[in-house]
């Protein structure tokens, strides 16, 4: 009942794009805290909860019996594009994984996650930290953690586990991408 983004959302008026440069804005999308996570998507659009990830999860793997807040089993190569950068394959085959299909036609790219660091004064993040590159897929979920106003959910893919994971960041200085969502 969900429409998904394809790609990484790319909005140049929040977040921050890989390694500070902007022609990777439209290449692996901008990292976001949560807290602009929240408000970047496109009117009509918002963040995916983590009931809406695991929907999908058992859309994808009927059998894997998904439930929010833990890990959903066997779905990381429905996700994932199998795709080239540089003339590099972006996911790296592991066996635990096995072939990737991109079912989901999410087209995942493994672009890492950032430790944003501070804000400065033109709202930019000119210390932000990037890592897991080839490793990492990460998006922000619309769920704050219960009973701690300072982390929100993200769900992850590492490139050699075949489960769609679940983790907690700081919403400020977390960077992980956004996958928007709308009812149809």
């Amino acid at each position: 009942g969900l429409d998904w983004f394809r790609n990484n959302l790319a909005n140049p008026s929040y977040g921050v794009s890989y390694t500070n440069a902007d022609a990777m804005l439209n290449v692996f999308g901008n990292f976001y805290s949560y807290e602009e996570a929240m408000k970047a998507c496109p009117e009509g659009w918002r963040l995916p909860t983590d009931a809406e990830w695991t929907e999908l999860a058992n859309t994808l793997n009927p059998e894997a019996g998904a439930v929010p807040g833990e890990p959903a089993k066997g779905i990381a190569a429905a996700l994932m594009a199998n795709a080239e950068f540089n003339g590099n394959a972006m996911w790296e085959y592991w066996p635990s994984v096995g072939e990737i299909t991109n079912t989901s036609r999410l087209a995942a790219l493994p672009v890492g996650y950032a430790n944003l660091g501070d804000k400065n004064e033109k709202g930019e993040y000119p210390t932000a930290a990037f890592f897991g590159v080839y490793e990492y897929a990460a998006f922000w979920t619309g769920d704050k953690v219960e009973g701690n106003d300072n982390m929100a959910y993200y769900r992850y893919i590492i490139c050699d586990q075949p489960d769609l994971q679940i983790g907690k960041g700081d919403i400020r200085t977390f960077g992980a991408n956004v996958r928007c969502v709308r009812t149809k």
